[in-house]
């Protein structure tokens, strides 16, 4: 069964990357691929602002058919594994400088609801990630409210800056 989602899910992101699938922007402006242009993220008390992946992070994010979604960012140059699957260390760091999920998605006009249902940080599963969302042109802007984000637990605003390829 689980398959059968990711299976559906992977081939509904394959017709979008390759122009198939119809409507596209029509009846559904997130719908296609985003890369990652920056992710920053403003302390609400000093106003000092951080990039927590760092300010060249790398990030895709896939709205498909059928309002499936998923999102991968990571930190910018990442130490590879020094064999498969890892010693626990090198494990906890690429835990530590990634963040992924998948999910399902609603638009509505000035924010999108991620619903989601696999994550790699597993108290994301079954939770809603909203995000304040500006859409211009080629740009998608999705903020993330105010939260205790890495790497020192401080309350920031997310900002992450797409672009459809």
């Amino acid at each position: 069964m689980l398959c059968n989602a990711f299976c559906s899910f992977i081939a509904g992101m394959l017709r979008v990357s390759l122009g198939e699938g119809g409507g596209g922007a029509v009846d559904d402006p997130l719908r296609g691929v985003w890369a990652l242009v920056s992710y920053s993220a403003k302390d609400v008390a000093s106003g000092e602002v951080i990039y927590p992946y760092g300010e060249r992070a790398k990030g895709y994010l896939i709205y498909a058919e059928g309002r499936r979604m998923s999102a991968l960012v990571t930190a910018e140059d990442r130490k590879p594994l020094s064999v498969m699957p890892g010693r626990v260390e090198e494990r906890a760091e690429a835990f530590s400088t990634s963040t992924a999920y998948m999910g399902t998605y609603r638009w509505e006009g000035d924010r999108v609801v991620h619903d989601v249902d696999v994550a790699v940080n597993p108290s994301w599963v079954g939770v809603q990630q909203v995000r304040n969302a500006t859409l211009a042109g080629n740009r998608l802007t999705l903020t993330i409210p105010p939260a205790p984000m890495q790497p020192d637990g401080k309350v920031r605003v997310g900002t992450l800056v797409w672009e459809r390829i």
